[in-house]
């Protein structure tokens, strides 16, 4: 596997990781030590579609779904905070 696939697999994998650590937030299905996991496509989502911009040459298909998957996660935490703010008043 070359070095511009697997940029297109890892962008892929960010926001479904991202997803699962969303969800396990939400649900509390299993216990971790980072409680904090909406912030988590905050940060990776940039560096997700980054790698998908890398790869769009190689593997256009990949890389577009990268580049879509990241763009969902993105603001994501954003409306989190926005949301929380408007129904909890924290």
């Amino acid at each position: 596997m070359n070095v511009k696939k697997a940029a297109a697999v890892f962008s892929i994998t960010i926001p479904i990781i991202s997803a699962i650590l969303i969800i396990n937030f939400f649900t509390g299905f299993m216990s971790i030590p980072w409680q904090g996991m909406p912030v988590f496509p905050l940060l990776l989502s940039p560096i997700g579609i980054i790698l998908a911009f890398v790869s769009i040459k190689t593997n256009k298909r990949c890389a577009v779904y990268g580049i879509v998957l990241n763009a969902i996660m993105f603001p994501f935490p954003f409306f989190w905070f926005i949301g929380g703010a408007l129904l909890f008043g924290v």
